[in-house]
């Protein structure tokens, strides 16, 4: 975790830009025409090459360093896109299939609907049975037979 702050700071356009400030100072006293001449500035000239060439080296260093960390991390983001993508891929062939199950559910419950429909149509109304499926009372059950009282209903319900 340490590292990667480092690493991080290291290779920050602020860290490179201040290196390269270094390496331009650098190079303008060791390499500069004529800098060895100057009283000021002849003392430095040869520590001043030392250390642009070694400015040099380590920019150099931590530029490929980032570079090399920027080609993992699209890497893995080309990787999670992938992924991803079949995720959404995936997702959608199960929202087809959902949707054809789902039709060919309805298909099969209209189908067994229409059968019903047509098998209770050719039931006969049977005058011991004063139940109908649409609610209404059957005939015989509204004139005060004796089912209707409920007399045969009790002694019905004991024979069973």
């Amino acid at each position: 975790m340490l590292g990667d702050a480092f690493w991080d700071f290291a290779t920050s356009y602020f860290a490179l830009g201040l290196d390269g400030l270094l390496l331009i100072a650098a190079a303008a006293v060791g390499y500069f025409p004529f800098a060895q001449y100057i009283p000021a500035v002849a003392p430095y000239v040869k520590a001043a090459r030392l250390v642009a060439v070694i400015v040099l080296l380590l920019m150099a260093f931590l530029i490929g360093f980032r570079v090399a960390d920027e080609r993992e991390e699209a890497k893995n983001l080309r990787a999670t896109i992938a992924t991803q993508r079949a995720d959404l891929e995936n997702s959608r062939k199960a929202r087809a299939d959902e949707a054809a199950r789902a039709d060919a559910i309805a298909e099969g419950a209209q189908a067994q609907y229409a059968a019903d429909v047509e098998y209770i149509g050719q039931l006969k109304a049977d005058d011991r049975c004063k139940f109908d499926p649409f609610g209404r009372l059957r005939d015989g059950a509204a004139r005060g037979s004796p089912a209707a009282t409920g007399s045969s209903a009790r002694s019905a319900a004991g024979a069973r």
